[in-house]
């Protein structure tokens, strides 16, 4: 069966389904982070040329051997079932293991994305099987959603900052990565916590979190808003700010 969680500091109360952030990321661009292996065995974290921002999900796969592998081992089992003809099936048969009556949401990649259509179709298929769940996603795969009809259980929230952003006017919802409070409300939009925009019908900001490089700015602007005892990132003690 594939790997879920079923909630994190930032999401609680719903199955989470995640990939390799980066290496499954064909839209990505100004977010491009990927763990590797080095010679020695241990890992680290490679940004692309035109990132802005470093993907959290990556780094936690960095820091954390069970995050690492069981992305890993997620996308093993994808990639042989769509091989096999089998993925719509592994997926469905893996959310009724890791199901329970109070979860009501599935969130599609917490990292990672829709790496071809054919993946996101089987998705598509998913929800169907399963209309008392809501399931959603936030995608820069744009590319793959245009034209295409979704399951009335079925949200995407496009991710800007990628590869396809000329394609973004195409969708009602979208979300921007900001370094503060005030960068949000100089583009006139509210901040989201706890992906409850992923429901609505309007674009919304996500404030940037994360280990960020070294002498990054949006590095800078997080350790100015913990200075300041504003909002700086997510953790088991406070659900949404840290």
């Amino acid at each position: 069966m594939l790997h879920f969680s079923k909630g994190n500091a930032k999401l609680q109360k719903r199955l989470i389904f995640s990939l390799p952030a980066g290496k499954t990321c064909p839209g990505a661009l100004h977010c491009k982070s990927f763990a590797v292996v080095n010679n020695n065995g241990k890992r680290s974290i490679v940004d692309g040329k035109e990132n802005i921002f470093r993907c959290f999900a990556a780094s936690s796969e960095v820091q954390y051997d069970a995050v690492f592998n069981n992305r890993a081992d997620n996308l093993s089992m994808i990639v042989n079932a769509l091989q096999n003809g089998s993925i719509v099936d592994l997926i469905d048969d893996s959310i009724q293991v890791h199901r329970t009556k109070s979860i009501k949401l599935v969130r599609i990649h917490e990292s990672g994305d829709f790496f071809s259509l054919e993946y996101l179709l089987a998705w598509l298929e998913v929800a169907e099987r399963n209309p008392d769940l809501k399931f959603y996603a936030y995608s820069k795969s744009l590319e793959y959603f245009v034209d295409l009809e979704l399951p009335s259980n079925f949200y995407i929230t496009a991710s800007k900052g990628g590869k396809f952003d000329h394609l973004i006017d195409h969708f009602e919802r979208y979300s921007v990565v900001v370094a503060d409070e005030q960068e949000a409300e100089s583009l006139g939009l509210s901040v989201d916590h706890d992906d409850s925009h992923c429901f609505g019908d309007k674009p919304f900001a996500l404030l940037v979190h994360g280990t960020q490089p070294k002498g990054s700015a949006l590095g800078a602007a997080i350790r100015q808003r913990r200075a300041k005892g504003l909002h700086a990132g997510y953790n088991q003690k406070n659900k949404v700010a840290a």
